[in-house]
């Protein structure tokens, strides 16, 4: 093991250590937060989940990454959600700012929704210390195959007037067998292939039955 991976694998142990906070739970299939954003997010009982991801996003937030994953026998990861709050971190000016464009309306808020196909073993190999490749290392290390290409639908939310706080909500389908291998044709430059509009519909009707809100 170099001693990249061997700090990756301490940083995934010490991020992953506590299942739960006094501010979030989940139990009887139910995520529960009691910060902002106060919200309650049913899990389809197809996913299992795994342990709590907790790390720093450069200098400017606090992320705390929720995810849950249906797999084959195989292992091979056929979906995963994953419910990611942020915070602004002490001491800095950061703080979010977008309009929720184009909206999508979720439980009682109104959401920044997107569609989309991206390489997610390019981008983790791009950033290392970024959620994608933190995200495959969780999955790998917890015994499950994550695909290269991921299917994505995303809602994000401002959760406070202060800008201090967001939510973001990922539902997330294997795309291996959708595209041939090599570069994803006709990504933009963030390397996202954005879907149609009547594709961004269903994907989006999927991912509203796999996470129901209850509340929020």
């Amino acid at each position: 093991m170099t001693m990249r991976h061997g700090l990756c694998a301490l940083f995934l142990l010490a991020s992953c250590a506590t299942a739960q906070s006094d501010d979030r739970s989940f139990r009887d299939r139910v995520l529960t937060s009691r910060a902002s954003p106060e919200i309650a997010l049913e899990i389809d009982a197809a996913f299992a989940p795994l342990p709590v991801q907790r790390f720093p996003i450069e200098t400017m937030t606090n992320a705390e990454r929720r995810v849950y994953v249906e797999a084959g026998a195989d292992r091979v990861v056929r979906r995963m959600i994953v419910v990611q709050f942020e915070r602004a971190q002490d001491g800095s000016d950061f703080r979010f700012r977008y309009p929720s464009r184009p909206p999508r309306q979720y439980g009682e808020n109104t959401y920044r929704f997107g569609a989309y196909v991206y390489d997610d073993a390019s981008a983790a190999q791009r950033e290392p210390t970024r959620e994608a490749s933190l995200t495959r290392a969780l999955l790998i290390a917890q015994g499950y195959a994550p695909p290269r290409l991921w299917r994505a639908s995303r809602l994000a939310r401002v959760t406070d007037p202060d800008g201090l706080t967001e939510i973001i909500i990922f539902y997330f389908e294997n795309a291996d067998a959708d595209y041939p291998a090599g570069p994803l044709q006709g990504a933009d430059e963030d390397g996202d292939l954005v879907l149609d509009a009547e594709a961004r519909e269903a994907l989006a009707r999927r991912m509203e039955a796999a996470i129901r809100p209850l509340r929020g």
